[in-house]
């Protein structure tokens, strides 16, 4: 079974180095040993507004929403908010580029199982963030 990352940008949306963040998450993909298909999705507030709201039951934007699948071929998909990227930048002392790169180690991290709601979750968690966007 290949696992394979595709970069996707809805209409509108551009992100900067796509081929670094599509690098940045093969390797992620590949040090978790993720087995499948992982799509990266760049969408505007309103798409993950709506999936937060359905799905989550939240009616509010978030950064990043990460579904896994449970088929053979196919691990899961990450959608990332463009636009509260390039808001929350800041507040994580981060460029807009660093921002989307952690939002891609993020997002693929939930795919691989890996957690924040605990607080000994939430230190795993950020010591594998960290390890990927330091490599």
């Amino acid at each position: 079974m290949a696992s394979g990352v595709s970069l996707h940008c809805e209409a509108g949306e551009k992100v900067p180095r796509r081929n670094d963040l599509l690098k940045l998450a093969r390797r992620v993909v590949r040090g978790e040993k993720l087995k499948g298909q992982v799509n990266i999705v760049f969408c505007p507030d309103s798409h993950v507004r709506t999936l937060n709201r359905q799905y989550r039951g939240l009616d509010r934007v978030t950064d990043v929403l990460s579904f896994g699948w449970e088929e053979p071929d196919f691990a899961g998909e990450v959608f990332i908010s463009n636009a509260q990227a390039k808001r929350q930048f800041k507040r994580f002392k981060n460029t807009y580029f660093e921002e989307l790169r952690r939002l891609v180690v993020h997002g693929l991290l939930h795919i691989c199982g890996y957690d924040h709601l605990k607080t000994r979750d939430r230190l795993i968690m950020r010591k594998k963030e960290d390890f990927y966007l330091k490599s």
